[in-house]
């Protein structure tokens, strides 16, 4: 089954790019944010008696046992990316896996042929 990088499709080369790409450089988070309005219990603050501050927090399960994490304002963005590209790793994965699903497919085809 193994067979020179030439020799596989040009789709399965980019998705292998892709994904050594993401696994080598970029920041990979499992998990989803959520905004949760929160009041903080100043008895001077706006939040006592009207609306509520927006905090977003990430939530993973870890063991069984879900986990959140405030995320600060100024870290949003790198968040946002790092569950992006993780994201788009397992996609990578696993069009990868039903891409040599078919050929082991194709492989056991033409065995029974010959």
């Amino acid at each position: 089954m193994a067979t020179h990088r030439a020799n596989k499709p040009e789709s399965e080369r980019r998705r292998r790019s892709r994904l050594a790409q993401l696994s080598s450089s970029a920041l990979l988070l499992r998990g989803t944010l959520s905004l949760r309005k929160i009041k903080c219990g100043k008895e001077s603050c706006h939040c006592k008696s009207g609306e509520p501050h927006l905090s977003l927090y990430l939530s993973q399960s870890n063991g069984g046992k879900p986990q959140q994490l405030y995320i600060p304002e100024e870290h949003e963005q790198s968040v946002r990316q790092a569950i992006k590209h993780y994201q788009e790793l397992q996609q990578l994965v696993e069009e990868l896996s039903q891409q040599q699903w078919r050929q082991l497919k194709e492989l056991k085809t033409k065995k029974k042929k010959a």
